[in-house]
């Protein structure tokens, strides 16, 4: 790449860095890809291989690995994703329980991403029996949910349900401002865009995510930004 073409790379990081809904990973991301465009000058020869389109809410590269950031647009899973706060996917990886997932909700005739943790898979029964007092514990198959954290969420009782086939039942850990498989019911595992690996701070540094399994986090030149997603839907709405 010449340097006129990495100078541009580098103008576009800075734009979108200065941009108050994008983050400090995005523009890491832009210029590790420049200078890794610039080892393979000798190589490759020829025009930008990627573009940088900035928008009011996030950035987006044009991108193929399994890896992408996601910005989380409501307090769903909050504390251990906050609003607004990044996440790493990856939309190559099979959910399991207690991930978190990157998902497409159908809510009222439209459709809506979000970010939601997985409770209980194919086969499993999942409920809330209610007990001496308001909250309840989260069972599976009769067990209370394995990571003490998770199991530890208040949760208002409800009825058993049984998953069926090629479906999850997933909740947000904010349980009272989340919209979720207790309203809607065990969601399509076809639904689901991906499996989070990571959650991003503010220093743009990647964090385990608090009650998941650990999976491969990837190196952030790897990751490929997101289109900007319409809001989370909660009961605040």
């Amino acid at each position: 790449m010449g340097g006129d073409a990495e100078q541009e790379l580098r103008d576009l990081a800075a734009t979108a860095y200065s941009q108050s809904a994008t983050t400090p990973l995005l523009a890491s991301i832009v210029l590790r890809r420049a200078q890794r465009q610039r080892r393979r000058r000798n190589a490759v020869r020829g025009s930008v291989v990627g573009a940088v389109v900035i928008g009011t809410a996030a950035a987006a590269t044009i991108g193929g690995g399994p890896y992408y950031e996601y910005r989380q647009p409501s307090a769903v899973m909050e504390p251990t994703v906050p609003t607004a706060s990044s996440v790493v996917v990856n939309r190559d990886l099979a959910p399991e329980r207690l991930d978190v997932v990157q998902i497409t909700l159908h809510i009222d005739g439209r459709e809506v991403q979000g970010l939601l943790r997985v409770i209980g898979m194919a086969g499993d029964v999942v409920a809330c029996p209610a007990s001496s007092s308001t909250a309840c514990t989260v069972t599976v198959n009769g067990e209370p949910v394995a990571d003490a954290t998770v199991a530890g969420l208040d949760t208002l009782p409800f009825d058993r349900v049984t998953v069926p086939e090629d479906a999850l039942f997933v909740l947000g850990d904010a349980r009272d401002k989340s919209v979720d498989s207790r309203d809607l019911g065990p969601v399509d595992l076809a639904d689901v865009n991906g499996v989070v690996v990571a959650v991003i701070n503010g220093a743009g540094k990647a964090g385990p995510v608090v009650g998941a399994p650990g999976h491969p986090v990837p190196d952030d030149y790897e990751i490929d930004p997101e289109r900007p997603v319409p809001p989370a839907f909660t009961t605040d709405d």
